[in-house]
């Protein structure tokens, strides 16, 4: 009468837009960003520089290039410790990373990937902790 307790049809969950598309145009523009990005970082240094490397490898990763993504966003948090967007995304990537180097069996990467992974855990620590 009233529906308790009686189950809803639920609609399978989607996955995540696996890919988005890239335009032309936008990797004009990205590629336009980080070349803008990787001259002025030479020229600031501290936490400024940390956020523009963020941004060159937030721009890299849009581009599907997870190598420059990954060393841009590590030396985004050696020049300053920081939990952000940049933190999650270089998570993924070495994440990712891990899992692919456990599907072809090759253990030096996955050791790797797994001690990377603990120093991002290390760095979360300390930015909670204040720790610098």
């Amino acid at each position: 009468m009233f529906g308790f307790g009686k189950k809803k049809n639920k609609e399978p969950k989607k996955e995540a837009a696996a890919e988005v598309v890239l335009t032309e145009e936008r990797k004009e523009e990205l590629l336009r960003t980080i070349s803008l990005k990787k001259e002025e970082v030479s020229q600031i240094a501290g936490e400024e520089q940390a956020k523009v490397y963020e941004e060159i490898g937030l721009a890299f990763h849009e581009l599907g290039e997870e190598d420059d993504a990954i060393d841009a966003f590590e030396k985004s948090l050696q020049a300053k410790k920081s939990v952000g967007e940049g933190y999650k995304t270089l998570l993924k990537l070495y994440n990712k990373k891990r899992a692919e180097a456990a599907k072809v069996n090759d253990e030096e990467s996955l050791q790797i990937y797994l001690k990377k992974m603990d120093q991002m855990m290390q760095v979360s620590k300390d930015v909670t902790r204040g720790v610098r």
